[in-house]
């Protein structure tokens, strides 16, 4: 009886212990995974209860979300000219999210090399303001249609200003044609936490952020070089098979100091992980065609 018991209550523990860390890392940690994350079964979650993709390889992929105007274009094209470079010479495409009302005022060869490069386009809105606010279905459906036509491709993707969707956000990207929401929360599911896409009522939401340049130099003060080492240590936790992996970048974070710390990240993802650098766009066609949840 007294072996009984203890068993009982051994298996109490370990259950609750793993709530917890499925709720830690869920709904309350927005960017790193917590300590114990490697023992959790993400995986057999993800399946079970999100309908999720059983990748043999982990991802990373890097986005760039474009919101400039004309005051400061110039510096701003010049900052996608200069990440755009970096990222040719590590080979590591790059997706690019653009609020569209600021297109026309993207410079021709930046768009250029955008198109030409192998990179990837996925929509900012049209507005760069909350999108829960707005009509979002016509918002969704502008911005995708001029997309389409400076970039001459299908748009499949979409991250909300700021990050920001609700409920009604998954039925418009259906109506309009977008297959996935890129990182950002829903409801009460903050999914850019979690380490696997997963599929919510046909539409995929890609969740596996890091810690932002905006969040690091802007918000918490922190020094390229410290940063850079913060994720290397975020993206260590993620190199299971299987895990994906993004950062959140800004056509803006260009002093020599901050590429110097992007071009080092992406010198440890290409030499010392086995992450493999992947489009977005690319990520979720890959999930789309394969079979029985069965990712190559």
């Amino acid at each position: 009886m007294f072996f009984l018991m203890l068993g009982w209550g051994l298996l109490t523990i370990i259950i609750v212990h793993c709530f917890f860390i499925i709720i830690f890392n869920i709904f309350i940690n927005p960017h790193e995974p917590s300590t114990f994350a490697k023992i959790f079964p993400y995986q057999f979650i993800n399946n079970l209860l999100f309908k999720g993709t059983n990748t043999e390889k982990s991802y990373f992929s890097i986005r760039v979300d474009i919101n400039t105007s004309e005051e400061n274009v110039r510096e701003h094209d010049e900052g996608v000219r200069r990440l755009i470079h970096i990222a040719d010479r590590y080979h590591i495409p790059i997706t690019f999210s653009i609020a569209t009302e600021y297109i026309s005022v993207m410079s021709d060869d930046v768009i250029q090399k955008i198109k030409e490069g192998g990179h990837d386009v996925i929509s900012h809105g049209h507005m760069h303001t909350d999108m829960t606010e707005q009509d979002q279905v016509s918002s969704i459906r502008r911005s995708k249609d001029i997309l389409e036509e400076v970039f001459e491709r299908e748009i499949i993707g979409l991250i909300g200003p700021n990050g920001k969707h609700d409920t009604r956000t998954l039925e418009a990207a259906k109506t309009t044609g977008i297959k996935f929401l890129s990182s950002g929360a829903l409801s009460h599911i903050r999914y850019w936490s979690f380490p696997y896409p997963f599929k919510k009522d046909g539409v995929w939401l890609l969740g596996g952020s890091i810690k932002s340049d905006f969040q690091l130099y802007r918000v918490d003060k922190v020094e390229p070089k410290r940063s850079m080492e913060l994720w290397k240590k975020a993206i260590s936790y993620r190199t299971d098979k299987g895990w994906y992996t993004q950062l959140e970048y800004h056509n803006f974070s260009t002093t020599d100091d901050e590429l110097s710390a992007l071009e080092e990240l992406f010198k440890y993802i290409k030499e010392d992980t086995p992450l493999k650098p992947i489009t977005q766009s690319d990520l979720v066609w890959m999930m789309e065609k394969c079979n029985k949840n069965k990712v190559s």
